[in-house]
């Protein structure tokens, strides 16, 4: 098997890692100096500027670049990727732009799979689970076989879908990633960390599908005095020297649900199922429905 590595940053020199012994391969990035090079010298490969000819003889296409320069990086390589090819996008892309790439690939008769990585990949490189979309799923779990990552492939998923999973997952992970800052630098100079720990202790005491239920379910509920306690835990952050700019945000989410209560009331048992919870939310948030 001969397989492209487009990109060969982080995210592209763990799987050129991790395949170099399981397969051909060939590097490519824009980039010729810096880590792209120190992968090429290690691995003892040519380092292309840019796909061409080359390419054709290429079964597969892993494309590791930065999410914005996904369209592109597609464009460049379609031309000359071979008839019954796959160009799998593990880029951070905006899912309407990986629908649009796959449109122009599957006219030309070559597979284009969506996978969006699952996993901090620096820790466990190749080997991170995946999430797969495309018509050509079946055919890309054989590099990431490969290199042991575990697989899930999204029943009837179209490129774009694995994608945009990843993003709404992001919201939940980053924004606990930046809570957790502003929380653990705060607890730091109140020298109180592990005893914020051990209150935080009741996270750990339900599955995380239920414990993010509750929450919405009782937001609409509670959303006036839990905007006032944002208001003061942002208050004490600020007391202490931080900007407080996640924790004001929340503030402001709390706020944005109290006014659309007052627009339009939500039934007295909206809070009752997360279904109904979220029924009322999704009407009261979107400012353009879709």
């Amino acid at each position: 098997m001969q397989i492209a590595i487009i990109g060969c940053g982080e995210v592209g020199g763990a799987y050129a890692r991790a395949l170099n012994s399981q397969a051909a391969l060939s590097l490519c990035d824009i980039l010729l100096t810096g880590r792209p090079r120190a992968l090429a010298d290690e691995l003892a490969l040519e380092l292309h500027a840019a796909p061409g000819g080359w390419l054709r003889a290429c079964d597969i296409a892993i494309a590791a670049v930065p999410g914005r320069a996904s369209p592109e990086a597609a464009s460049a390589a379609l031309p000359f990727m071979a008839g019954k090819s796959l160009y799998i996008d593990v880029s951070t892309g905006a899912p309407d732009a990986l629908r649009a790439s796959s449109e122009t690939f599957s006219a030309k008769g070559c597979g284009f799979v969506d996978v969006a990585i699952m996993g901090a990949i620096a820790l466990t490189g190749g080997a991170t689970p995946v999430l797969i979309a495309g018509a050509g799923a079946e055919q890309a779990r054989k590099p990431f076989g490969l290199m042991g990552a575990e697989m899930e492939i999204l029943a009837d998923g179209k490129p774009g879908d694995a994608v945009a999973l990843k993003l709404l997952r992001s919201v939940i992970v980053k924004g606990l990633e930046c809570l957790s800052i502003e929380s653990l630098t705060a607890a730091e100079c109140l020298g109180v960390r592990e005893r914020l720990f051990d209150v935080l202790g009741d996270f750990d005491r339900s599955p995380m599908a239920e414990f993010m239920g509750a929450l919405v379910k009782t937001h609409i509920l509670h959303a006036e005095r839990r905007m006032h306690e944002m208001e003061e835990s942002a208050a004490q952050l600020r007391a202490l020297g931080f900007d407080a700019a996640v924790t004001s945000a929340l503030a402001e989410r709390y706020a944005a649900t109290l006014k659309a209560r007052e627009n339009d009331p939500p039934a007295a048992d909206t809070h009752e199922t997360l279904d109904k919870a979220l029924s009322w939310l999704v009407k009261a948030g979107q400012t353009k429905p879709l």
